[in-house]
């Protein structure tokens, strides 16, 4: 099933998009890992620095183990939307089957589900608060 909506020269220019966006995510996260190695290199040495010092080491890496989720949970996206595309299925919603509209293509080339089924979808994923 194939999004009629999406013409070849479209699709092979989301996949250029793709391609180069996957590129520059690989980009920061080897940067954030290169960031971690030289921070355990340095051996913070919490016994000659202050509370305040410590507090914000332990906030730098769970802010940047929170950003390299975050990118590792994009690219597997990037994945799916390549692998959508040579399988002539990109722009279908992998839960409806519907059309994902050009727009939203547009905007999130590695959407895989409409803008109401991602909305279901993580409402579902969500914990309850």
């Amino acid at each position: 099933m194939a999004n009629g909506a999406l013409d070849q020269e479209f699709i092979d220019s989301q996949k250029q998009r793709l391609i180069d966006l996957r590129a520059e995510l690989v980009g920061v996260r080897d940067g954030l890992d290169e960031d971690e190695v030289e921070l355990e290199g340095g051996g913070d040495d919490f016994a000659e620095t202050d509370s305040g010092d410590m507090s914000q080491s332990i906030f730098d890496r769970e802010m940047d183990a929170s950003v390299e989720e975050g990118i590792e949970r994009r690219l597997g996206e990037i994945e799916k939307a390549l692998q959508k595309i040579e399988e002539g299925t990109y722009g279908v919603c992998d839960d409806t089957g519907e059309e994902i509209p050009k727009g939203r293509l547009e905007a999130v080339p590695e959407a895989n589900r409409t803008v109401e089924a991602q909305q279901r979808f993580e409402s579902e994923r969500r914990p309850p608060v």
